[in-house]
Formats: C-alpha cells, sequence, structure tokens
C-alpha cells in the first residue's frame, strides 16, 4: 500500500507476524506501509515520514546502526517508534540495551491495544508539530 500522510510504517523481520499484524490495521483502517529491511524502513521515513513505526521480530537482530538512524528520524519528526517481540520468546530489554524504542509490545496484540498505540502515536506527533 502506499503510503499517505498519517500512516504506519511496519519493518517486519518475521513473515509470519504480518499477516497478523496487518489484519489488526486493517480493522484499524490506516495507511501502512511495509518494509523487510532496516534501510526501506530508513528511506520511508526520510521521504515521508510517518506517525508510528513497529519494529516486529528478534531483537537479536535488530542493526543498531539502523535503528539508530530510525531514532533519529523518530526523534525529528516526532515518530512513535515501538518494538513488537514475541510471546513465546519474551526477553527483557534492561534501559542500557535499549536500541532506542519508546516502548515495547508482546506479540499477539489485541486491536484495543494496537488503537490505544495509534492514537497516542498520532496524538504525539500532532502536539509536537503545531
Amino acid at each position: 500500500m502506499h503510503p499517505s500522510p498519517g500512516y504506519i510504517l511496519l519493518l517486519v523481520q518475521q513473515p509470519r507476524v504480518l499477516g497478523f499484524l496487518n489484519e489488526l490495521l486493517k480493522q484499524c483502517r490506516y495507511s501502512v506501509a511495509i518494509t523487510c529491511s532496516e534501510a526501506q524502513a530508513v528511506a520511508h521515513t526520510l521521504h515521508q515520514p510517518p506517525f508510528l513505526i513497529i519494529v516486529a521480530g528478534d531483537r537479536h537482530h535488530w542493526p543498531h546502526l539502523q535503528l539508530q538512524e530510525l531514532r533519529s528520524q523518530a526523534n525529528t519528526h516526532q515518530i512513535t517508534l515501538i518494538a513488537l517481540t514475541d510471546s513465546n520468546a519474551p526477553s527483557w530489554v534492561y534501559q542500557e540495551d535499549n536500541p532506542g524504542f519508546d516502548g515495547f509490545l508482546v506479540n499477539p496484540i489485541s486491536i484495543d491495544i494496537l488503537s490505544s498505540l495509534i492514537h497516542s502515536a498520532q496524538a504525539r506527533q500532532h502536539c509536537y508539530s503545531h
């Protein structure tokens, strides 16, 4: 789907997560751009910043350099940057090991939690952009 103003960017390392997230986001009726690499995600944020970036995958495979670039873009454009980890492999990240996420969610998430996250991310970006 082509990103439009007010879109959500998904960086999905595990294709099986995509179906579940995509179905939830369709219920919320927001435009979604999907990338499979950090480089693609950075390119999207440089071209047209989303209001929310969800990084889904194993935290041990998050490349810190690209995440730092996403964090930099998130700071510049008040983008909420969230990590979505798998419920069968929960692993707490100590604050000093956090590569720059605003928060962490465990998959599967409910439509209510996702909706609340989306509204919060939109409000954050809107408040800081005016």
